[in-house]
């Protein structure tokens, strides 16, 4: 296990956080019903996609859940501070731990150079949701409910604002998707 710079200050867990300006998310979904998983697996395989998240978080910092860490094929994942938040006390090579909501925004507000990417599962999203500055979302097209069992929260535009939008990818086996970006107001 990594050693990380945070804070011994005490906090109210309960007290609302204010959004913090390093914290992002990224996130694949459905249009219309926020899935992003089933069975601890992607819904598609969207090539470009992939990259694209790679492409954005490459040189920073990811952080996820401990069953997310260990959907990756490839772990830690290269070229990317790994963090893992997990109630447990293991360790894991390569990645550091950390174990609280209060434990990661006060590792954001020490060190506010550094870009932080929430990158799932839908606990994770659930508890960030009010501390992230910006949005990641790729749409994924949904003519009907898909089947899944991790969905991302709820958001709209009376909190966030639309700054990037695609065009839409359209690849052969899988349905048709775009990205986007917003912002926090």
């Amino acid at each position: 296990m990594l050693n990380m710079n945070i804070s011994n200050e005490s906090k109210n867990k309960d007290a609302k956080l204010a959004p913090v300006k390093n914290i992002y998310m990224i996130v694949a979904m459905t249009e219309k019903t926020n899935a992003i998983g089933i069975n601890g697996d992607m819904l598609f395989y969207l090539k470009d996609d992939l990259k694209y998240f790679k492409e954005t978080t490459l040189n920073h910092t990811i952080v996820c859940g401990r069953k997310t860490y260990f959907s990756f094929p490839r772990r830690p994942l290269p070229n990317r501070k790994n963090i893992i938040l997990t109630r447990g006390d293991g360790s894991y090579e390569g990645a550091y731990t950390l174990h609280s909501k209060e434990e990661l925004v006060d590792y954001a507000i020490n060190n506010p150079n550094e870009d932080i990417f929430i990158c799932g599962g839908d606990n994770v999203y659930k508890q960030f949701m009010d501390v992230a500055s910006k949005l990641y979302v790729t749409i994924i097209d949904e003519d009907q409910a898909v089947e899944a069992d991790s969905f991302f929260p709820k958001f709209g535009d009376d909190e966030w604002q639309l700054v990037f939008e695609s065009a839409y990818i359209e690849p052969e086996t899988a349905p048709r998707y775009k990205f986007t970006v917003y912002d926090r107001k």
